[in-house]
């Protein structure tokens, strides 16, 4: 009787873990094999068009950025029904080192449009990744794919 009771409450202790939201679950890149037939895909509806047209404004606007030359990568994690949950950024210079840009400031701008963008598709239901990367040349933003 003993063990039984013991079963049932080790059971019931193991059965009561904590739900993961769907920012939590682990996630797959977009360009992993195939889950189920299908590929991890996360797309925005209107694809580099709609990254570009996103951040014009930054791209017209900042045109002094210190140091003048580098690579910005945004990572956003988008859930598997489509929707923003975060972001990594990397700030490197031409010699793959970290550094800031205009001081934190043009990173600032960045995450705040990014976070905005909406339109995220899945070809599954699996947390997966964007990335978009940004090319600083001579002061100016000059690449954005």
């Amino acid at each position: 009787m003993k063990k039984l009771f013991t079963c049932i409450i080790t059971f019931l202790l193991l059965s009561c873990s904590e739900n993961k939201t769907d920012c939590e679950e682990y996630s797959s890149a977009y360009w992993t094999t195939t889950m189920f037939g299908k590929p991890h895909n996360t797309r925005i509806e209107g694809e580099n068009v709609t990254i570009r047209k996103a951040f014009s404004d930054i791209k017209k606007s900042n045109t002094e950025i210190e140091p003048r030359n580098g690579f910005i990568t945004l990572r956003l994690n988008i859930d598997k029904y489509g929707n923003y949950c975060n972001q990594e950024n990397f700030q490197i210079n031409t010699q793959y080192k970290p550094i800031e840009f205009n001081n934190g400031k043009l990173i600032k701008e960045l995450e705040q449009v990014s976070r905005n963008l909406s339109g995220w598709k899945n070809d599954t239901e699996t947390k997966t990744y964007y990335l978009i990367r940004l090319t600083i040349k001579n002061g100016r933003i000059e690449e954005i794919f």
